[in-house]
């Protein structure tokens, strides 16, 4: 279920979950007393250096990943990037929604494709959006393991490797090796845009096409 399809209180529960998830992982890889970062525009958790297993010293010191980074934690099956305005993909004063014959929600941006596709492959606007950290690390709660990645990478195999496409809704297409994976659309009941790899379990296959293609940690838990 994609988080615009449940309820407030599914919602909650969604995000005490993900709070809980930062706790566990201050006590297994950061610092035990730290804060949980209840804003979500910066890094979630820092590793420290005296709880970080050997493994994990081995894959960042091949990745040239300092022990003491900030962490982007991510789970579940979406893995939202960003809830909100977006102006190098939206014109907010010129955009335009409505519902089309089927029901749709069809969306004008306001800004040409071509424009969107350069933005959507520049490294400015993923620094700027997704990396909360210099490591982003994947809890996988069904297979009992954290997948880590270092963030630059998982940027510069988006930025290569991503191809977009338009659909006439408006909705604006990432796909990997010809699989769908990533998405940005406009969310008609809170009238607001979201991308992310949402849908179905598209994040759990967005994490497992980055495991397939980069240099992960993989730790259980």
């Amino acid at each position: 279920m994609s988080v615009h399809a449940m309820s407030s209180e599914q919602a909650s529960a969604v995000k005490r979950r993900g709070h809980q998830r930062e706790g566990e992982f201050n006590q297994r890889f950061g610092f035990p007393e730290a804060e949980i970062n209840w804003s979500g525009s910066s890094a979630d958790c820092l590793l420290n250096e005296s709880r970080l297993p050997l493994g994990f010293a081995q894959w960042a010191a091949r990745n040239n990943v300092l022990l003491g980074s900030c962490v982007s934690l991510k789970s579940g099956n979406t893995i939202q990037i960003h809830l909100g305005n977006l102006p190098e993909l939206t014109n907010k004063e010129e955009y335009y929604a409505a519902k089309n014959a089927l029901g749709q929600t069809v969306v004008d941006h306001g800004i040409p494709f071509e424009e969107q596709q350069d933005t959507l492959k520049s490294r400015a606007f993923w620094e700027k959006y997704l990396k909360k950290g210099d490591v982003m690390c994947y809890v996988d709660d069904l297979k009992g393991e954290y997948l880590f990645f270092k963030m630059d990478d998982v940027i510069s195999f988006i930025i290569d490797k991503c191809e977009w496409r338009l659909l006439r809704t408006g909705r604006i297409k990432g796909d990997f090796f010809g699989k769908q994976v990533l998405t940005y659309e406009y969310r008609s009941r809170k009238k607001t845009f979201v991308l992310g790899a949402h849908g179905g379990s598209n994040g759990k296959k967005f994490i497992n096409i980055l495991k397939e293609n980069l240099d992960v940690c993989v730790v259980e838990k």
